[in-house]
Formats: structure tokens, C-alpha cells, sequence
């Protein structure tokens, strides 16, 4: 073999393994890029990062989960991106609805109340979105008092559907 043969047999020898080496050097840690995802939300909130799904795929990380706002949605993107080896980030968090608490057995039980302390007996008490109805029979001399007894309650409306005696 000639020394010509030999050198460039030797730099395609050497060329594969660069290739080699720098392929090892550029892959993605997908372990590593989630452990270092979960670590910066854990950072943040323990309970936020139990709340959020990480995957890493070649660098692309996937959130998943639901949380309380569209501002931890954003922020928990941008841990995701600030994270060394991440290339992309695809945010499927969800938003919660907020809860919301009703007035309604409130209303409910303050009408009922007004209604013994006035001595209203026979009438039922139906609360729907800050609205009374009054149902039942009532003798004439007590619809002032029952009447009362609601509107002390300060709902939105009273809806009289009491039969007078």
C-alpha cells in the first residue's frame, strides 16, 4: 500500500471517528433535561412541580398537567426554556377553572332562620342564584312576616309563589 493510500485511508479513519465523537458530544440527555426541568419548578413550588408532567424527546420537553392560572402556565414554559439542552418546549398545561363558591345555602339558612324567629311555619325555601322563591300555604295574617323574613336576607329577588289561607 502506498504511503498516498495510506494517509488518506488514515484521515477517513480519522474523520469517522470525529463524527463519532462530536455526535456523542451534541446528543440530548432527555433524563437529564427533565430531572433539571422538575428541579427548577420544584424550586419555584413542590406542589406545582408534582402538578406538572415533563418529557424530553431529543430536547423537545412536553408540559402537562393543569394549574391555577395562565401566569404559571407561562412561567413553567419558561423554566422549561431556561433549562441548558432544551430546543423546544410544547405547553399543554392547562388552566383550572376558578372555583367559585355559591351564596346560595347561605341565602338558604339566614331565610329559613327569619322565618322560625317569625313564627312562619309551612312555607319552603328555594335558592337559586341569589334568588328566593317562597312555596307553601300561608295563612294571610303571616305573608307580611314571611315576606320579611326574606328580604332581611338581602337576596337578589323574592319570588312569591306562597298560597294565602
Amino acid at each position: 500500500m502506498t504511503s498516498r493510500k495510506r494517509f488518506t485511508l488514515a484521515s477517513w479513519a480519522m474523520l469517522a471517528l470525529l463524527v463519532v465523537f462530536t455526535g456523542a458530544c451534541n446528543k440530548v440527555d432527555d433524563a437529564a433535561i427533565t430531572t433539571n426541568v422538575k428541579a427548577k419548578i420544584a424550586a419555584d413550588s413542590p406542589a406545582l412541580a408534582n402538578a406538572v408532567t415533563v418529557q424530553s424527546n431529543e430536547g423537545v420537553v412536553t408540559l402537562t398537567g393543569a394549574v391555577d392560572s395562565d401566569a404559571i402556565r407561562t412561567k413553567v414554559e419558561q423554566y422549561a426554556k431556561s433549562v441548558e439542552g432544551v430546543k423546544s418546549v410544547t405547553n399543554n398545561l392547562t388552566v383550572k377553572p376558578p372555583i367559585t363558591f355559591s351564596a346560595d345555602p347561605a341565602l338558604k339558612n339566614t331565610v329559613m332562620a327569619n322565618l322560625t324567629k317569625n313564627n312562619v311555619k309551612g312555607v319552603t325555601v328555594e335558592v337559586a342564584n341569589g334568588e328566593v322563591t317562597l312555596k307553601g300555604t300561608i295563612p294571610r295574617a303571616k305573608l307580611q312576616d314571611a315576606m320579611k323574613a326574606a328580604n332581611d336576607a338581602k337576596p337578589k329577588k323574592v319570588n312569591n309563589q306562597m298560597t294565602i289561607q
